[in-house]
């Protein structure tokens, strides 16, 4: 199989891009685990992230020969992001803290 510059420049912009949902899903999943606000959007970032990961693998299944894994991994990989995406939108209403004094108090 020859490589030609086409193919090379997609396999590299393909990892990049990858890279940059995942690690963004990742980054973003870590913030709000952290500063222990929006549980809702760490659940739906590792989501989206896992999401990402399967239509990436598709490639390899199709480069080992599995092409018919190729849509059943995309089509995972799109339930996952759209249930993440979800997940992270969701409106929760915001309780009033205990700590915080009262107005009429």
């Amino acid at each position: 199989m020859r490589s030609t510059p086409i193919t090379i420049l997609t396999i590299l912009l393909n990892i990049y891009g990858t890279l940059a949902l995942v690690g963004g899903a990742i980054y973003s999943a870590y913030l709000f685990f952290r500063k222990r606000v929006l549980i809702n959007r760490v659940i739906g970032n590792i989501l989206i992230a896992a999401g990402a990961l399967f239509p990436a693998m598709a490639g390899s299944f199709v480069g080992a020969g599995i092409v018919d894994m190729l849509y059943l991994s995309e089509l995972i990989g799109v339930v996952l992001m759209y249930i993440g995406f979800l997940q992270a939108t969701v409106h929760r209403p915001v309780t009033q803290n205990s700590a915080t004094p009262s107005a009429a108090g």
